[in-house]
Protein backbone atom coordinates (compact mmCIF):
# COMPACT_ATOMS: atom_id res chain seq x y z
CA UNK A 1 0.00 0.00 0.00
CA UNK A 2 1.54 3.49 -0.75
CA UNK A 3 0.85 6.18 1.75
CA UNK A 4 0.94 9.37 -0.02
CA UNK A 5 0.97 12.88 1.65
CA UNK A 6 0.49 15.99 -0.13
CA UNK A 7 0.91 19.52 1.24
CA UNK A 8 -1.50 21.74 -0.16
CA UNK A 9 -4.98 21.79 -1.10
CA UNK A 10 -5.22 24.49 -3.87
CA UNK A 11 -5.77 23.47 -7.96
CA UNK A 12 -1.82 21.28 -7.93
CA UNK A 13 -2.94 19.36 -4.87
CA UNK A 14 -6.39 18.63 -5.73
CA UNK A 15 -5.72 17.44 -8.99
CA UNK A 16 -2.68 15.60 -7.58
CA UNK A 17 -4.40 13.67 -4.36
CA UNK A 18 -7.68 12.62 -7.37
CA UNK A 19 -4.82 11.54 -9.89
CA UNK A 20 -2.66 9.10 -7.14
CA UNK A 21 -5.98 7.24 -6.45
CA UNK A 22 -7.02 7.10 -9.58
CA UNK A 23 -4.24 5.36 -10.89
CA UNK A 24 -3.98 3.10 -7.55
CA UNK A 25 -7.05 2.65 -5.72
CA UNK A 26 -5.00 1.00 -2.48
CA UNK A 27 -3.28 4.25 -2.23
CA UNK A 28 -3.57 6.25 0.89
CA UNK A 29 -3.33 9.92 0.71
CA UNK A 30 -3.49 12.21 3.07
CA UNK A 31 -3.72 16.08 2.33
CA UNK A 32 -2.49 18.72 5.00
CA UNK A 33 -3.94 22.52 4.26
CA UNK A 34 -3.45 24.98 6.48
CA UNK A 35 -6.64 27.10 5.21
CA UNK A 36 -9.68 26.25 7.54
CA UNK A 37 -11.75 25.38 4.49
CA UNK A 38 -10.98 23.87 1.30
CA UNK A 39 -9.88 24.68 -2.29
CA UNK A 40 -11.18 28.05 -4.05
CA UNK A 41 -11.04 29.99 -7.08
CA UNK A 42 -8.61 32.86 -6.94
CA UNK A 43 -9.24 33.76 -10.57
CA UNK A 44 -12.81 34.44 -9.49
CA UNK A 45 -11.76 37.36 -7.11
CA UNK A 46 -11.92 39.93 -9.20
CA UNK A 47 -15.85 39.26 -10.73
CA UNK A 48 -16.74 38.94 -6.84
CA UNK A 49 -15.65 42.41 -6.78
CA UNK A 50 -17.04 43.83 -9.81
CA UNK A 51 -20.47 42.15 -8.49
CA UNK A 52 -20.52 39.23 -11.51
CA UNK A 53 -20.48 36.90 -8.88
CA UNK A 54 -23.07 38.14 -6.43
CA UNK A 55 -21.21 36.48 -3.20
CA UNK A 56 -17.32 36.07 -3.09
CA UNK A 57 -18.39 32.68 -0.81
CA UNK A 58 -19.76 31.30 -3.87
CA UNK A 59 -15.66 31.00 -4.73
CA UNK A 60 -14.66 28.64 -1.94
CA UNK A 61 -15.85 24.84 -2.91
CA UNK A 62 -16.92 22.11 -0.10
CA UNK A 63 -14.61 19.47 1.12
CA UNK A 64 -14.36 17.28 -2.12
CA UNK A 65 -15.63 13.48 -1.31
CA UNK A 66 -12.54 11.40 -2.56
CA UNK A 67 -12.36 7.64 -1.33
CA UNK A 68 -8.94 7.41 0.20
CA UNK A 69 -8.22 10.88 0.37
CA UNK A 70 -8.04 12.28 3.90
CA UNK A 71 -7.75 16.16 4.04
CA UNK A 72 -6.85 17.53 7.06
CA UNK A 73 -7.98 21.12 7.25
CA UNK A 74 -6.36 23.83 9.37
CA UNK A 75 -3.30 21.94 9.41
CA UNK A 76 0.48 23.60 8.93
CA UNK A 77 3.35 21.18 7.73
CA UNK A 78 6.48 22.25 10.19
CA UNK A 79 8.73 20.33 8.70
CA UNK A 80 9.80 17.13 6.79
CA UNK A 81 11.85 14.12 7.77
CA UNK A 82 12.91 13.02 3.99
CA UNK A 83 15.63 10.73 5.82
CA UNK A 84 12.82 9.14 7.93
CA UNK A 85 10.00 9.94 5.39
CA UNK A 86 7.58 11.82 8.20
CA UNK A 87 5.96 14.95 8.21
CA UNK A 88 5.11 16.59 11.50
CA UNK A 89 2.26 18.73 11.07
CA UNK A 90 0.42 21.24 13.67
CA UNK A 91 -3.40 21.63 14.29
CA UNK A 92 -3.66 25.56 13.85
CA UNK A 93 -6.37 25.82 16.58
CA UNK A 94 -5.13 23.66 19.52
CA UNK A 95 -1.36 23.94 18.47
CA UNK A 96 -0.93 20.37 19.09
CA UNK A 97 1.52 18.47 16.87
CA UNK A 98 1.55 15.17 15.16
CA UNK A 99 3.52 13.23 12.27
CA UNK A 100 2.71 11.47 9.47
CA UNK A 101 4.90 8.54 7.78
CA UNK A 102 4.89 8.29 3.93
CA UNK A 103 5.91 6.68 1.02
CA UNK A 104 6.02 9.31 -1.38
CA UNK A 105 5.56 13.09 -0.88
CA UNK A 106 3.99 16.41 -2.82
CA UNK A 107 4.43 19.72 -2.00
CA UNK A 108 1.85 21.94 -3.81
CA UNK A 109 2.26 24.92 -1.12
CA UNK A 110 1.32 27.06 -4.12
CA UNK A 111 2.15 30.73 -3.79
CA UNK A 112 1.79 34.12 -1.43
CA UNK A 113 0.80 37.61 -3.19
CA UNK A 114 3.96 39.44 -3.84
CA UNK A 115 4.20 42.81 -1.25
CA UNK A 116 6.43 45.00 -3.15
CA UNK A 117 9.09 47.53 -1.03
CA UNK A 118 7.87 50.60 -1.46
CA UNK A 119 7.10 52.75 1.23
CA UNK A 120 3.62 53.06 2.59
CA UNK A 121 2.49 49.44 1.22
CA UNK A 122 1.43 48.83 4.91
CA UNK A 123 -0.93 51.98 5.11
CA UNK A 124 -5.02 51.02 5.32
CA UNK A 125 -6.88 50.50 2.02
CA UNK A 126 -3.64 49.08 0.40
CA UNK A 127 -4.49 45.50 -0.56
CA UNK A 128 -3.42 42.94 -2.32
CA UNK A 129 -5.71 39.95 -4.27
CA UNK A 130 -4.80 36.29 -3.75
CA UNK A 131 -7.08 34.81 -1.02
CA UNK A 132 -10.56 35.12 -0.43
CA UNK A 133 -10.13 37.57 2.67
CA UNK A 134 -8.63 40.13 0.64
CA UNK A 135 -11.72 40.10 -1.89
CA UNK A 136 -13.62 40.40 1.33
CA UNK A 137 -11.55 43.47 2.49
CA UNK A 138 -11.36 44.96 -0.60
CA UNK A 139 -15.37 44.98 -0.84
CA UNK A 140 -15.51 46.27 2.27
CA UNK A 141 -13.75 49.42 1.53
CA UNK A 142 -15.45 50.38 -1.92
CA UNK A 143 -18.67 52.15 -0.24
CA UNK A 144 -16.31 54.97 0.74
CA UNK A 145 -14.00 54.72 -1.99
CA UNK A 146 -14.10 56.98 -4.94
CA UNK A 147 -10.80 56.57 -6.38
CA UNK A 148 -8.54 53.00 -7.30
CA UNK A 149 -5.20 52.94 -8.42
CA UNK A 150 -4.07 49.49 -9.60
CA UNK A 151 -0.01 48.69 -9.51
CA UNK A 152 0.21 46.12 -12.33
CA UNK A 153 -1.45 45.72 -15.28
CA UNK A 154 -0.83 41.26 -15.88
CA UNK A 155 -4.19 39.79 -16.54
CA UNK A 156 -5.14 39.90 -12.68
CA UNK A 157 -4.21 43.48 -12.74
CA UNK A 158 -6.18 44.57 -15.62
CA UNK A 159 -9.47 43.02 -14.54
CA UNK A 160 -9.23 44.12 -11.17
CA UNK A 161 -8.90 47.33 -12.81
CA UNK A 162 -12.10 46.75 -14.48
CA UNK A 163 -14.08 45.39 -11.62
CA UNK A 164 -13.38 48.57 -9.97
CA UNK A 165 -14.56 50.84 -12.79
CA UNK A 166 -17.77 48.71 -13.03
CA UNK A 167 -18.54 49.38 -9.48
CA UNK A 168 -17.88 53.23 -10.42
CA UNK A 169 -14.48 54.28 -8.94
CA UNK A 170 -12.05 56.82 -10.98
CA UNK A 171 -9.54 53.89 -11.87
CA UNK A 172 -5.66 53.99 -12.67
CA UNK A 173 -3.43 51.26 -13.63
CA UNK A 174 0.38 51.68 -13.25
CA UNK A 175 2.35 49.74 -14.92
CA UNK A 176 6.46 49.38 -14.27
CA UNK A 177 7.17 47.69 -17.91
CA UNK A 178 6.72 49.74 -21.32
CA UNK A 179 2.95 48.18 -22.22
CA UNK A 180 0.28 46.68 -19.85
CA UNK A 181 0.16 42.60 -20.52
CA UNK A 182 3.44 42.37 -20.61
CA UNK A 183 4.02 38.96 -20.29
CA UNK A 184 1.10 37.99 -22.58
CA UNK A 185 1.30 40.79 -25.68
CA UNK A 186 4.23 42.88 -27.51
CA UNK A 187 3.40 46.40 -27.48
CA UNK A 188 1.47 46.60 -30.81
CA UNK A 189 -1.29 44.51 -29.30
CA UNK A 190 -1.00 45.66 -26.36
CA UNK A 191 -1.95 49.46 -27.62
CA UNK A 192 -5.41 47.89 -28.57
CA UNK A 193 -5.59 47.01 -25.44
CA UNK A 194 -5.16 50.15 -23.49
CA UNK A 195 -6.64 52.20 -26.43
CA UNK A 196 -10.13 49.81 -25.40
CA UNK A 197 -9.20 50.84 -21.26
CA UNK A 198 -9.09 53.98 -22.04
CA UNK A 199 -12.41 54.71 -24.27
CA UNK A 200 -13.78 53.34 -21.12
CA UNK A 201 -12.09 55.69 -18.63
CA UNK A 202 -9.49 53.31 -16.94
CA UNK A 203 -6.19 55.54 -17.33
CA UNK A 204 -3.04 53.69 -18.30
CA UNK A 205 0.31 54.49 -17.37
CA UNK A 206 3.29 52.59 -18.32
CA UNK A 207 6.77 52.26 -17.84
CA UNK A 208 5.96 54.31 -14.06
CA UNK A 209 7.64 52.59 -11.25
CA UNK A 210 5.67 54.25 -8.39
CA UNK A 211 8.15 55.46 -5.90
CA UNK A 212 6.09 55.83 -2.89
CA UNK A 213 2.20 55.29 -1.54
CA UNK A 214 1.38 58.17 0.59
CA UNK A 215 -0.68 58.60 3.12
CA UNK A 216 -1.54 59.25 7.36
CA UNK A 217 -3.14 56.81 7.99
CA UNK A 218 -4.81 55.54 5.03
CA UNK A 219 -3.46 55.76 1.68
CA UNK A 220 -4.22 59.27 0.15
CA UNK A 221 -2.20 58.99 -2.44
CA UNK A 222 0.38 57.43 -5.05
CA UNK A 223 3.62 59.07 -6.38
CA UNK A 224 5.24 58.24 -9.36
CA UNK A 225 8.16 60.46 -11.17
CA UNK A 226 6.38 63.18 -12.37
CA UNK A 227 2.97 62.59 -10.65
CA UNK A 228 0.99 62.57 -7.76
CA UNK A 229 -2.40 60.75 -8.25
CA UNK A 230 -4.83 60.52 -5.80
CA UNK A 231 -6.53 57.52 -4.13
CA UNK A 232 -8.67 56.12 -1.81
CA UNK A 233 -7.29 52.56 -2.09
CA UNK A 234 -4.82 50.87 -3.60
CA UNK A 235 -4.35 47.46 -5.14
CA UNK A 236 -0.91 45.81 -5.62
CA UNK A 237 -1.18 43.47 -8.21
CA UNK A 238 2.69 42.59 -8.53
CA UNK A 239 2.93 39.16 -9.18
CA UNK A 240 3.10 35.75 -6.91
CA UNK A 241 6.07 34.61 -4.65
CA UNK A 242 6.19 30.78 -4.55
CA UNK A 243 5.79 29.04 -1.08
CA UNK A 244 8.98 27.50 -1.21
CA UNK A 245 10.10 28.03 3.08
CA UNK A 246 9.43 24.77 3.89
CA UNK A 247 10.95 23.41 1.02
CA UNK A 248 14.09 25.72 1.71
CA UNK A 249 14.12 24.88 5.10
CA UNK A 250 14.88 21.59 4.39
CA UNK A 251 17.33 21.81 1.69
CA UNK A 252 15.35 21.27 -1.17
CA UNK A 253 17.19 22.57 -4.81
CA UNK A 254 15.59 26.17 -5.51
CA UNK A 255 15.98 27.07 -9.05
CA UNK A 256 16.69 30.13 -11.10
CA UNK A 257 13.39 31.01 -11.05
CA UNK A 258 13.40 31.23 -7.44
CA UNK A 259 10.75 28.52 -7.37
CA UNK A 260 11.74 24.29 -6.67
CA UNK A 261 13.34 22.69 -9.07
CA UNK A 262 12.40 19.66 -10.45
CA UNK A 263 12.87 17.27 -13.37
CA UNK A 264 10.42 16.69 -15.67
CA UNK A 265 8.70 13.90 -13.43
CA UNK A 266 8.29 16.63 -10.84
CA UNK A 267 11.11 14.78 -9.03
CA UNK A 268 12.99 17.17 -6.11
CA UNK A 269 16.22 16.98 -5.43
CA UNK A 270 15.14 14.55 -1.88
CA UNK A 271 14.20 11.15 -2.99
CA UNK A 272 10.43 10.38 -3.11
CA UNK A 273 9.75 14.26 -3.17
CA UNK A 274 7.74 16.05 -6.14
CA UNK A 275 6.32 19.51 -6.00
CA UNK A 276 3.50 20.72 -8.41
CA UNK A 277 1.77 24.38 -8.77
CA UNK A 278 3.11 27.70 -7.91
CA UNK A 279 5.70 26.70 -5.99
CA UNK A 280 7.59 24.79 -8.67
CA UNK A 281 9.87 25.75 -11.35
CA UNK A 282 8.82 24.39 -14.94
CA UNK A 283 10.00 25.23 -18.67
CA UNK A 284 9.34 26.23 -21.11
CA UNK A 285 8.04 24.49 -24.20
CA UNK A 286 9.52 25.97 -27.25
CA UNK A 287 13.01 27.12 -25.15
CA UNK A 288 13.31 24.54 -22.55
CA UNK A 289 14.86 27.12 -20.64
CA UNK A 290 13.27 27.29 -16.68
CA UNK A 291 10.35 29.54 -16.35
CA UNK A 292 7.65 30.13 -13.52
CA UNK A 293 4.33 29.06 -14.44
CA UNK A 294 1.76 29.94 -11.74
CA UNK A 295 -1.81 29.40 -13.83
CA UNK A 296 -4.31 27.51 -12.09
CA UNK A 297 -4.02 25.80 -15.46
CA UNK A 298 -0.42 24.40 -15.00
CA UNK A 299 -1.09 23.44 -11.91
CA UNK A 300 -3.82 21.11 -12.96
CA UNK A 301 -1.63 19.83 -15.38
CA UNK A 302 1.40 19.32 -13.39
CA UNK A 303 -0.84 17.51 -10.51
CA UNK A 304 -1.92 15.19 -12.94
CA UNK A 305 1.55 13.99 -13.44
CA UNK A 306 2.90 14.44 -9.92
CA UNK A 307 -0.35 12.16 -8.61
CA UNK A 308 0.50 9.33 -11.06
CA UNK A 309 4.22 9.21 -10.68
CA UNK A 310 4.10 9.52 -6.97
CA UNK A 311 2.11 5.66 -7.19
CA UNK A 312 4.62 4.62 -9.47
CA UNK A 313 3.69 6.16 -13.11
CA UNK A 314 6.19 7.11 -15.80
CA UNK A 315 4.48 10.52 -16.85
CA UNK A 316 6.79 13.48 -18.08
CA UNK A 317 5.54 16.93 -17.98
CA UNK A 318 6.76 18.28 -21.34
CA UNK A 319 6.38 22.32 -20.46
CA UNK A 320 4.43 25.03 -20.98
CA UNK A 321 3.06 27.64 -23.57
CA UNK A 322 1.78 30.08 -20.69
CA UNK A 323 -1.50 29.64 -22.27
CA UNK A 324 -3.35 32.66 -21.03
CA UNK A 325 -6.91 34.67 -21.26
CA UNK A 326 -8.22 37.86 -19.62
CA UNK A 327 -10.72 40.44 -19.56
CA UNK A 328 -10.13 44.15 -20.34
CA UNK A 329 -13.57 45.42 -19.64
CA UNK A 330 -15.44 42.92 -21.41
CA UNK A 331 -12.64 42.48 -24.33
CA UNK A 332 -11.40 38.95 -24.65
CA UNK A 333 -7.29 38.73 -24.90
CA UNK A 334 -5.67 35.47 -24.72
CA UNK A 335 -1.90 34.85 -26.08
CA UNK A 336 0.38 31.46 -26.20
CA UNK A 337 3.87 30.91 -26.65
CA UNK A 338 6.69 33.13 -26.90
CA UNK A 339 6.45 37.02 -28.34
CA UNK A 340 8.59 38.43 -30.59
CA UNK A 341 9.97 39.97 -27.71
CA UNK A 342 10.87 37.04 -25.45
CA UNK A 343 11.59 35.56 -28.69
CA UNK A 344 14.32 37.50 -29.83
CA UNK A 345 15.62 37.93 -26.46
CA UNK A 346 16.36 33.92 -25.97
CA UNK A 347 18.10 34.16 -29.78
CA UNK A 348 14.81 33.60 -32.10
CA UNK A 349 14.77 35.03 -35.37
CA UNK A 350 10.62 35.44 -35.78
CA UNK A 351 8.79 36.43 -38.38
CA UNK A 352 5.28 37.89 -36.69
CA UNK A 353 2.40 40.13 -38.17
CA UNK A 354 -0.70 41.45 -36.79
CA UNK A 355 -4.12 41.28 -38.74
CA UNK A 356 -7.24 42.95 -38.23
CA UNK A 357 -10.21 41.43 -39.63
CA UNK A 358 -14.10 40.59 -38.21
CA UNK A 359 -14.78 37.71 -35.62
CA UNK A 360 -18.37 37.22 -38.32
CA UNK A 361 -19.18 37.93 -41.65
CA UNK A 362 -19.58 42.30 -41.85
CA UNK A 363 -23.11 41.37 -42.20
CA UNK A 364 -23.89 39.52 -39.48
CA UNK A 365 -25.30 41.65 -36.43
CA UNK A 366 -22.59 41.20 -33.72
CA UNK A 367 -19.78 41.22 -36.01
CA UNK A 368 -17.40 42.96 -33.74
CA UNK A 369 -12.81 43.72 -34.77
CA UNK A 370 -10.94 40.67 -34.20
CA UNK A 371 -7.01 41.14 -34.07
CA UNK A 372 -4.89 38.12 -34.59
CA UNK A 373 -1.05 38.24 -34.00
CA UNK A 374 1.46 35.39 -35.32
CA UNK A 375 4.91 34.90 -34.05
CA UNK A 376 6.99 32.00 -36.29
CA UNK A 377 10.31 30.30 -36.31
CA UNK A 378 12.42 31.66 -39.40
CA UNK A 379 14.35 28.82 -38.83
CA UNK A 380 11.98 26.30 -39.72
CA UNK A 381 8.60 28.16 -40.17
CA UNK A 382 6.88 27.15 -37.19
CA UNK A 383 4.14 28.95 -34.84
CA UNK A 384 5.80 29.47 -31.48
CA UNK A 385 3.39 31.98 -30.55
CA UNK A 386 -0.03 33.44 -30.89
CA UNK A 387 -1.60 36.89 -29.21
CA UNK A 388 -5.82 37.28 -30.32
CA UNK A 389 -7.94 40.30 -28.93
CA UNK A 390 -11.34 39.84 -29.32
CA UNK A 391 -14.74 37.44 -29.57
CA UNK A 392 -13.69 33.88 -29.41
CA UNK A 393 -9.73 34.48 -28.65
CA UNK A 394 -10.14 32.03 -26.16
CA UNK A 395 -11.16 28.89 -28.54
CA UNK A 396 -8.69 30.28 -31.16
CA UNK A 397 -5.48 30.57 -28.93
CA UNK A 398 -6.48 27.08 -27.46
CA UNK A 399 -5.69 25.42 -30.98
CA UNK A 400 -2.88 27.88 -31.31
CA UNK A 401 -1.69 26.45 -28.03
CA UNK A 402 -2.31 22.92 -29.38
CA UNK A 403 -1.20 23.41 -32.73
CA UNK A 404 2.68 24.96 -31.40
CA UNK A 405 3.08 21.30 -29.47
CA UNK A 406 2.72 19.87 -32.85
CA UNK A 407 5.12 21.67 -34.30
CA UNK A 408 2.67 23.10 -37.01
CA UNK A 409 3.95 25.01 -39.40
CA UNK A 410 2.27 28.55 -40.68
CA UNK A 411 1.60 26.77 -44.22
CA UNK A 412 -0.14 24.01 -42.15
CA UNK A 413 -2.04 26.63 -40.25
CA UNK A 414 -3.10 28.56 -43.38
CA UNK A 415 -4.56 25.13 -44.63
CA UNK A 416 -6.54 24.40 -41.48
CA UNK A 417 -10.14 23.02 -41.21
CA UNK A 418 -12.49 25.07 -39.86
CA UNK A 419 -16.40 25.37 -39.48
CA UNK A 420 -18.20 28.37 -40.61
CA UNK A 421 -21.69 29.57 -40.02
CA UNK A 422 -22.45 33.69 -40.12
CA UNK A 423 -23.40 33.50 -36.30
CA UNK A 424 -20.38 31.54 -35.42
CA UNK A 425 -17.44 32.70 -37.69
CA UNK A 426 -16.40 34.31 -40.80
CA UNK A 427 -16.41 31.78 -44.05
CA UNK A 428 -12.68 32.60 -43.78
CA UNK A 429 -11.63 31.43 -39.96
CA UNK A 430 -9.89 34.42 -38.57
CA UNK A 431 -6.75 31.97 -37.59
CA UNK A 432 -6.39 31.33 -41.31
CA UNK A 433 -6.20 34.72 -42.43
CA UNK A 434 -3.63 35.64 -40.42
CA UNK A 435 -1.65 32.40 -41.03
CA UNK A 436 -2.25 33.22 -45.12
CA UNK A 437 -1.03 36.59 -44.65
CA UNK A 438 1.98 35.93 -42.67
CA UNK A 439 2.83 33.26 -45.77
CA UNK A 440 2.80 36.23 -47.88
CA UNK A 441 5.05 38.25 -45.17
CA UNK A 442 7.67 35.77 -44.99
Amino acid sequence: MNNIVIIGFQSAGLTAAAAAHIHDRRAEVTVVERRSYATYHPCGLPYAISGDVSDIHELVEDEPKMLGVDVRLGKEAKYIDTKAKNVSIQDLKTKSEEKISYDSLILATGGLALKPSIPGVDLKNVFTLRTVEDGKDIIASLAKSKRAVVVGAGPIGVEVASALKKKGLETTIVELLPNILPGMLDSDMAATVSEHLNKAEIAVKYGQPVQEIRGKDKVKSVILKDEEISTDLVILSVGVRPDVELAKKIGLEVGSTGMIAVDDHLRTSAADVYAAGDCAETRCFITKNPIRSQLATTAIRMGKVAGKNVVGGDEIFPGVLNTVVCSAFGLEVAATGLTSRIAKDVGIDVAAGRFRTLSKPRYFPGAELLVVKLVADKSNNKIIGGQIIGDGATERTNVLALAITKGVTVHEMSQMEYSYAPPFNDCIEPVVVAADALLRRM
